[in-house]
C-alpha cells in the first residue's frame, strides 16, 4: 500500500465521528479513492492504530498496516470524543 493512501487515510480516521465496539476494538470505516477501509483501535489500548483491510468493487482485502504513534494519538482522541457518553 502506498504511504500516501495510509497517510490520507489515517488523517481521515483523525477525523471520524463514527466508531463501533467491536471484539477486535474500536472501529472505523473511513471510505477513500472508492474503497472502504476498516480502521481499528487495538482492544486493551495496547498498540497503534492499524488498517485491518478495505472493501470496494474488486472485492475484500486483508491487511494490516500500523498508523505512527503521532497519527494513533489524534486517531484515539477522535474514537474518544465520539464514544464519549454526553
Amino acid at each position: 500500500m502506498e504511504q500516501a493512501t495510509t497517510t490520507a487515510i489515517f488523517a481521515k480516521a483523525a477525523q471520524a465521528t463514527s466508531w463501533q465496539h467491536t471484539n477486535l476494538g474500536l472501529t472505523a470505516k473511513i471510505a477513500h479513492d472508492g474503497c472502504d477501509w476498516a480502521v481499528r483501535l487495538p482492544r486493551e489500548g495496547e498498540g497503534r492504530a492499524y488498517i485491518s483491510g478495505s472493501s470496494g468493487w474488486g472485492g475484500s482485502t486483508a491487511e494490516y498496516v500500523e498508523a505512527t504513534w503521532s497519527e494513533t494519538a489524534r486517531i484515539v482522541d477522535a474514537a474518544m470524543a465520539a464514544t464519549r457518553l454526553h
